[in-house]
């Protein structure tokens, strides 16, 4: 059989039924199909906390699966392979999580993110320059780039001042970035990221470097940002019912739609704006990480969210990231070559 040699982006149009099956697949089938032993996990009261890393490696499973299958051209393979393996071992722990209860499965989490990581830093960087530009992985924009990074923390930040006002608990919080915790953890964040950024980057790599294209050429620039945003609440759900706040599991959904449409707007618009998928990743690291600097605590899970949190939550995002929906990037529509 002929090799397809088309490359990965720019191809028009971008939605092929077949490669979009399987990502649909193994992005959105696996995370509801690990639901079953993760709500099992749960009520058992067992340590659930290898599944939230493990679904955020399927959207570029998904990705990598797709091109593979579809014989794409110009792969960096030993990436691939590498990320592959990763996420394979990952979903072995959470099924050993259920089968045999206990600690070991986190620190093995742990472990593998930290060794996979470096690994596939060193395939990537080993792999040609053509094969990393095709599958999208080459830095784009230079320095400037990370303006976009900066500027997405400042916001990120602002939005913990603002949301705490409405419970009167400014005063106090300032007291605590009086102190140098906030600063250090933050300094720790930078070198974390190259022993940590293959789960941020299997999400960005599958939500804004693969589907957002092709969902803009097919429903348009802003429907389809929206829609993806929806979708993207929607995949987290498993972890909204039976991770981050089984009591409150409706709330958290909630939640998480705000969360998703509002810093997904960011996200799409920092995409478009430099065409550079580490961007993304970056802004996707810093948005879980900064929880250690803003808190002191890395703990997401058994939460209790209220309706008076959403709204506050709400208006805060709203008006912080909902306003980059404007630009100009989105104008363009290119459903007429879909």
């Amino acid at each position: 059989m002929q090799e397809n040699t088309q490359p990965l982006t720019g191809t028009k149009p971008l939605w092929q039924p077949k490669e979009m099956l399987i990502f649909l697949l193994v992005a959105f089938g696996l995370p509801f199909l690990m639901g079953v032993p993760l709500a099992i996990a749960q009520r058992a009261g067992s340590n659930t906390d290898v599944y939230p890393s493990a679904q955020m490696f399927y959207p570029a499973a998904g990705v990598m699966l797709a091109y593979l299958f579809t014989r794409r051209a110009a792969l960096p393979r030993l990436f691939y392979g590498m990320y592959l393996v990763c996420t394979a071992a990952l979903v072995a722990c959470c099924i050993g999580a259920v089968a045999a209860p206990g600690d070991v499965w986190l620190a093995a989490v742990n472990v593998m993110m930290i060794v996979g990581s470096v690994l596939s830093w060193v395939f990537l960087l080993v792999a040609k320059k053509d094969r990393r530009a095709a599958a999208g992985l080459r830095w784009q924009g230079g320095v400037k780039a990370l303006g976009y990074v900066a500027l997405f923390l400042l916001l990120r930040t602002a939005a913990v001042f603002i949301s705490l006002v409405p419970y009167g608990q400014l005063g106090e919080y300032l007291s605590y970035w009086t102190t140098l915790a906030p600063y250090s953890i933050i300094l720790l964040l930078i070198p974390n990221f190259f022993l940590s950024f293959l789960a941020f980057f299997g999400e960005e790599y599958g939500w804004r470097y693969y589907w957002q294209p092709r969902m803009q050429q097919r429903f348009g620039p802003r429907a389809g940002v929206v829609l993806l945003c929806l979708a993207w609440a929607l995949w987290h759900l498993p972890l909204n019912l039976f991770y981050y706040a089984p009591e409150t599991g409706l709330q958290s959904f909630v939640s998480q739609i705000v969360t998703c449409l509002c810093l997904g707007i960011f996200f799409a618009w920092a995409y478009q704006k430099t065409q550079n998928i580490w961007v993304a990743v970056l802004l996707h690291y810093f948005n879980n990480n900064m929880i250690l600097a803003y808190t002191g605590s890395a703990v997401i899970s058994n939460q209790t969210v209220t309706w008076f949190d959403i709204l506050i939550q709400a208006v805060v995002y709203g008006a912080l990231f909902l306003p980059f929906f404007a630009s100009k990037v989105f104008n363009k529509d290119t459903r007429a070559s879909a």
